[in-house]
């Protein structure tokens, strides 16, 4: 825990202590503060609790920081998640697992629990749960592979995991991730067939209908809401070559008609070239979308707020309708 650190007693005079800490912490290879290893050389309580209030680091629990100007600018909770489980897991001779092993292989998940951290071992007993750690059982030797240095799950094991856990968006969302990491449909399908656990079934149920081709957890619950509803099915990511000799890569498309995108200005920040702004970005996606219209009929865009909000499956349904693609 480091929310309700006890400052200790350093003399009353902690100024030597933190302008060592702000110029120099005391970090592993992964980035991690030690609250052991801080205060093994020299920090105090007080430091840690002083830098942690001035937002100069932040708490992962497990005795961990990590300093705030190390984090992402996108998905700050996700990497929060991957160096706790880190941190959690140097103090734990167990394989990750579930949730903690998604996020340590890159596994994208639709709304994951970040509070708790995973862990497995083989066998059928000594399982348990608490507020912060859930161990599980059954995880064969097979199943273990090294990531950074850690065991974890598979990701094959961990993908089929997460998904006997998750409702239909969920599960859709991390098994369309696993196989855009690199796993074989097939290596799915037999993982799913040998386990004996609870939601296994829905796991086999959605891998019909799993696909790599779906860039993110948006697209995943936007085809989780299309497929749910009965909507025609859409290609994925069809090539276009635009007036200019460009290629685009619609995220759904109905026969050619009809062309769906899922939108956010998150898409646009991730992967800018150097010098250019997210406003660039939307610059160019405008120009693309004029030129994509003068391909297609009509073009449905839709953003996070309207798959939480149910809008995106009668907007979808109404331009198909129009296409003739609908009764």
């Amino acid at each position: 825990m480091c929310a309700v650190l006890e400052p200790v007693d350093s003399g009353g005079d902690t100024s030597a202590a933190h302008g060592f800490a702000l110029s120099m912490w005391p970090e592993n290879k992964h980035g991690i503060i030690q609250r052991s290893y801080a205060l093994d050389v020299g920090l105090t309580d007080l430091d840690l609790k002083t830098a942690q209030r001035d937002g100069e680091i932040v708490c992962l629990g497990s005795g961990g920081y990590v300093r705030t100007e190390r984090l992402p600018e996108y998905d700050v909770d996700v990497e929060l998640y991957r160096l706790a489980s880190i941190a959690a897991a140097d103090r734990q001779s167990l394989a990750l697992s579930h949730e903690s092993a998604a996020a340590l292989h890159g596994l994208a998940l639709l709304k994951p629990d970040h509070s708790v951290v995973h862990f497995a071992r083989p066998g059928t007993s000594g399982g348990r749960q608490s507020a912060k750690r859930h161990i599980h059982v059954g995880l064969s030797d097979d199943d273990v592979v090294r990531v950074d240095g850690f065991a974890v799950s598979s990701l094959a094991k961990t993908a089929v995991d997460v998904a006997a856990k998750s409702d239909f968006a969920r599960a859709l969302a991390v098994l369309d991730s696993a196989l855009r990491a690199g796993v074989a449909l097939e290596e799915l399908e037999e993982t799913a067939e040998r386990q004996r656990i609870r939601g296994i079934a829905t796991v086999r149920s959605v891998l019909r209908y799993a696909n790599g081709l779906a860039a993110n957890p948006g697209e995943s619950w936007s085809r989780a809401q299309m497929i749910n509803a009965r909507l025609p099915v859409a290609v994925l990511q069809r090539r276009y070559v635009l007036f200019d000799g460009s290629n685009a890569f619609p995220d759904f498309d109905w026969d050619g008609k009809v062309l769906g995108e899922f939108d956010g200005l998150r898409k646009y920040g991730r992967d800018l070239k150097p010098g250019q702004s997210v406003e660039d970005a939307l610059e160019r996606e405008k120009l693309r979308e004029i030129a994509l219209r003068d391909l297609v009929d009509e073009i449905v865009r839709w953003i996070w707020d309207d798959l939480e909000n149910n809008r995106m499956v009668p907007r979808v349904a109404r331009a198909l309708v129009r296409a003739g693609l609908m009764g």
